[in-house]
């Protein structure tokens, strides 16, 4: 079953929802009210009562109104929750004060039924609106019943405590028919919240799914054909292709274990796109192709800059050991260095990254090699 938090928020919106739509009803139960009462012989009595009424309303209105804005924000609603309460308890009062001065200077006026009668009707719509959090149907019940039996005991009304049973087995009526005619809301909103959560659930596991589908699950970086698909994106007219391979990786697996090469793996990972971020930016592209070689393409820049990155590659890399703390580890990469232009394709450049490569292992590993240019394209290299 969904949290109890969100299916609340969930009636609570529904509720905020409703009580927006019944403001015209409300109104218009008091301002009947206000008519009926103009024509009894006691009409002075009910000034109080019908202002405290409208002023109560204003007030509802107004933490109805606070409460929404929590709710839409996915903010915190306990403080605007427990105002709402206190609303409700003095809404209760205001409505049932409209009763008193009936209770207190009986006449036998028929507008006095008008009175009654739109009391008792208003009442019954704010019960049932509130019926979806039978909580706050019981505050205003409460604050209701609190006044009217307080005005019972102040006028000395006959037979006042068979009316105020009465007046409390019809709230209890309401309620209880309320809240089982809005039962089937309650559980749309269950279900509400039970489809949100299975849609957020299959959201992220396609989100997942995705990332997977592009992503070296153990360093995070592109898979090798991610890195193709990606790479047709840049619109450089020059790339560097860097070729990145760990200097006797084997050995590492062989002699610290394959959890220890991982890790070791994990933190390459980190250092390429660390130092690809703080050397050339947002505009880089990086990948682990399989095992322990690594590609990079990034804008092709003048040789100084070119050689800083592969130099700042290199020291970092070689310091991956040190952080590790582990005796006799030891972390180095040899690098292969291809110019690109528009005119090749990534998988000769890559070739060519990789030839170079090679001849770094060749002359001693922990260094980087130039794939062999044309001379058109030194000289492009080269300005």
């Amino acid at each position: 079953m969904p949290g109890h938090d969100q299916v609340q928020r969930a009636v609570l919106k529904s509720l905020v929802d409703t009580e927006q739509r019944s403001v015209i009803a409300n109104l218009s139960c008091w301002v009947v009210t206000a008519i009926a009462a103009i024509f009894l012989p006691t009409a002075i009595y009910f000034l109080f009562p019908l202002i405290f009424r409208l002023v109560a309303m204003v007030g509802t209105r107004t933490t109805f109104a606070r409460l929404r804005s929590a709710l839409d924000e996915d903010r915190s609603f306990a403080r605007e929750y427990r105002l709402l309460a206190v609303a409700l308890v003095v809404g209760g009062a205001a409505w049932g004060s409209t009763l008193l001065p009936i209770l207190a200077y009986p006449t036998l006026h028929p507008a006095r039924l008008l009175v009654a009668g739109g009391t008792l009707v208003g009442m019954s719509i704010i019960v049932t609106m509130l019926s979806p959090a039978p909580r706050l149907a019981t505050f205003f019940a409460l604050g209701f019943l609190g006044a009217f039996g307080a005005g019972l005991v102040i006028t000395d009304t006959p037979d006042g405590l068979i009316l105020m049973l009465g007046m409390t087995i019809l709230f209890l009526i309401f309620i209880a028919y309320s809240h089982a005619s809005t039962f089937s809301q309650t559980r749309s909103a269950q279900l509400l919240v039970e489809n949100r959560r299975l849609s957020d659930d299959l959201r992220a596991s396609l989100e997942r799914a995705l990332h997977m589908a592009d992503h070296d699950s153990l360093t995070g970086m592109f898979n090798r054909r991610a890195f193709f698909a990606h790479t047709k994106q840049a619109l450089w007219a020059k790339r560097l292709v860097i070729m990145i391979d760990i200097d006797h990786f084997k050995t590492i697996n062989d002699r610290y274990g394959h959890a220890v090469g991982d890790v070791v793996l994990k933190r390459i990972g980190r250092v390429i796109r660390t130092v690809l971020e703080e050397e050339v930016g947002t505009e880089h592209y990086a990948a682990r192709l399989g095992g322990e070689e690594f590609a990079v393409m990034v804008p092709c820049g003048p040789t100084f800059e070119n050689r800083a990155l592969t130099d700042t590659l290199h020291r970092r890399i070689a310091g991956i050991a040190e952080q590790m703390e582990i005796e006799g580890l030891v972390t180095t990469a040899s690098l292969g260095v291809a110019v690109m232009d528009r005119q090749q394709t990534l998988d000769e450049a890559l070739h060519n990254a990789d030839t170079a490569l090679y001849r770094a292992k060749a002359q001693g590993r922990n260094r980087t090699e130039y794939a062999l240019m044309s001379a058109k394209m030194a000289a492009i290299q080269s300005a």
